[in-house]
């Protein structure tokens, strides 16, 4: 029907033009050129037809919406939500705070030149059953971009340090300072132990459906502290100078939902002028049961 209108109005124009010198009839709804310097034209276009008569345009037809104009879904990322999980239920797969994670630590940066040769390597922990030990008890997710890709996590939980000396001996505060006091006996194990309430904030970025990085801070605040050793079994409560809050820094590398961690603070292990220098490190896996 639209091109029969078109047709008998291009010969309505072609009949009353006196100046036309060109007709071009196109067989498809878009336009008809009459008259070659443009005096009388019909056009069509989505419906609707437009007329030009010796200078003058009639629009005839319904306005069509453009292409912007047409009515389209909203595309836009409403705000995205928050997700939680408590001892490791009800975390989304992208979350990547296991409840469990494992690993040794170890003091980085030690001084002990406030000490004698002697006093100072009975003062040394031993890497070998030193154990880092963290209980995540609820955590947080919050995607930040519509993939899920950048994610903002962090947990609430425990950690716990475990620091065995390397000699038979263990501590004692005196005189402003620990200082080493050698044990007696068939001693098979002395150590210090030192809990804190453990808040891990990190950006996780999740590479492909199963690869992620993530890197940021931890706050530690110390809730309890102990020197212990055996046999026989024994646990000291006596004051030692560890400093009462730590800050610092965590990274995170793995594969869906086990992953390797590194911990660093930035802040001395024991409060300046009390103790030996040096600053807690750690490592492990963090691992989803």
């Amino acid at each position: 029907m639209n091109r029969i209108i078109l047709i008998l109005s291009a010969l309505i124009i072609t009949a009353t033009s006196a100046f036309a010198q060109d007709v071009v009839i196109e067989d498809k709804e878009s336009v008809i050129y009459i008259d070659s310097k443009g005096n009388n034209t019909i056009s069509a276009n989505n419906g609707k037809l437009s007329l030009m008569l010796n200078g003058t345009r009639f629009d005839i037809g319904k306005k069509q919406k453009s292409v912007a104009e047409t009515d389209t879904p909203n595309t836009t990322p409403s705000r995205q939500k928050a997700y939680f999980g408590l001892f490791g239920f009800g975390s989304p797969s992208f979350n990547h705070i296991a409840a469990f994670e494992i690993g040794a630590n170890t003091l980085v940066g030690s001084d002990y030149s406030m000490y004698s040769k002697e006093d100072a390597a009975n003062m040394m922990f031993s890497n070998k059953k030193a154990v880092n030990f963290a209980f995540n008890v609820g955590t947080v997710n919050v995607p930040l971009n519509p993939r899920r890709t950048i994610v903002l996590s962090g947990a609430f939980g425990f950690v716990y340090d475990n620091y065995t000396f390397a000699n038979d001996c263990t501590m004692e505060f005196r005189d402003g300072m620990m200082y080493p006091v050698a044990l007696d006996g068939d001693i098979k194990k002395s150590k210090m132990t030192a809990a804190y309430f453990h808040v891990p904030v990190m950006i996780d970025w999740n590479i492909g459906r199963s690869f992620f990085i993530s890197a940021g801070v931890n706050l530690d605040v110390l809730i309890n502290s102990q020197l212990k050793y055996k046999f026989p079994k024994t646990t000291i409560d006596d004051e030692i100078t560890l400093n009462p809050v730590q800050v610092g820094i965590t990274g995170r590398i793995g594969w869906k939902r086990f992953y390797g961690y590194v911990n660093y603070s930035f802040i001395d292990m024991f409060k300046a002028g009390t103790g030996p220098a040096g600053k807690r490190l750690s490592a492990g896996a963090g691992i989803w049961f």
